[in-house]
């Protein structure tokens, strides 16, 4: 069976839960200099993260076996076994002895709003890795998803010279790379797949409207949280896809987006097609928010798909 070769962070994540509106407590540091402001969780948890993880543990829950190509630090040990326990291929994780994971402190509020401190800690050293010496003749294809940003423009131009499929999620690097590398990060891409607030940051930095974007890349999934996702490619009008409704409140929207990645990544291997891909991640994020953490949900294959042929029909025979 083709493997995904998923090109990522690994990360430990501190979600805390606030009580309130972020934006109300926070609001004096645009009008005041010298503020010292506490913020009382509710709640506090640690659990595994990293888009590269987040993504490959959906993608095995899935039934995949995808291969992770990271960074981890000399505190991973109960990291990878937790990934390879769930049938993740972690050969092609480097391993530093000197530096941690990287580290992920996430606040978010009652109305999922979220401040985010992110220390790279090996991460920083994505950039010396090589794509080329994880992918053999089982690799179907890689999904680049946010990492360091140097190592994220390696990754794609690494794809291009090999001419590997790639899927590129610039995701929260667009803040980080500027628009000359938004612009190398993308072209050759199967497909580019983003955020409504995303991709407003790739408009400003590159100058290119959706039609410029969609001359480089054939395809564009723009995630809109509760409203689903829109599909725009050359050729066709744009298609919008519903997000599958919840069971009961939203728990936590981190890591929603990268089970989203997950299962459209599932339908790109198998050669579906895109709407049924963007069916196939919308499933997925549901499971996410219901839970705590991005790595916190956990489904069977009789149970993702029951909940898939309730919301979008039949589901797609041979998965």
């Amino acid at each position: 069976m083709k493997q995904l070769l998923i090109a990522g962070s690994l990360a430990y994540d501190y979600i805390l839960s606030y009580p309130g509106m972020l934006g109300s407590s926070l609001g004096q540091l645009r009008t005041r200099d010298g503020c010292n402001i506490t913020l009382q969780a509710r709640s506090m948890g640690r659990y595994f993260g990293g888009c590269g993880g987040n993504v490959c543990y959906t993608l095995a829950l899935l039934g995949e076996h995808p291969r992770l190509l990271s960074i981890a630090g000399d505190d991973a040990d109960e990291y990878q076994e937790h990934l390879t326990s769930r049938g993740v291929d972690f050969s092609s994780v480097r391993r530093v002895d000197h530096l941690h994971t990287a580290t992920c402190v996430i606040i978010t509020d009652d109305s999922q709003n979220r401040v985010v401190g992110f220390f790279g800690g090996a991460t920083d050293l994505a950039s010396q890795l090589e794509l080329p010496s994880a992918v053999d003749d089982n690799v179907h294809g890689c999904i680049i998803v946010p990492d360091d940003g140097p190592a994220m423009l390696k990754f794609a131009d690494q794809c291009r010279q090999l001419q590997l499929p790639f899927i590129f999620d610039f995701g929260s690097q667009a803040s980080g790379l500027n628009g000359e590398e938004l612009k190398a990060g993308v072209r050759g891409a199967q497909a580019v797949v983003c955020n409504e607030y995303e991709l407003s940051v790739f408009h400003a930095k590159t100058g290119w409207d959706l039609t410029q974007l969609l001359a480089e890349v054939p395809l564009a999934v723009i995630t809109r949280g509760e409203l689903g996702c829109t599909l725009y490619s050359r050729a066709e009008a744009p298609v919008a896809v519903p997000a599958c409704p919840l069971r009961g409140e939203a728990a936590d929207s981190t890591g929603a987006g990268d089970a989203f990645r997950a299962g459209l990544g599932l339908g790109w291997v198998r050669g579906l097609p895109w709407e049924v891909c963007a069916r196939l991640g919308s499933t997925a994020s549901a499971f996410v928010l219901e839970a705590v953490g991005t790595q916190g949900h956990l489904f069977t294959k009789d149970q993702f798909v029951e909940r898939y042929q309730e919301n979008f029909g039949e589901f797609p025979p041979g998965l």
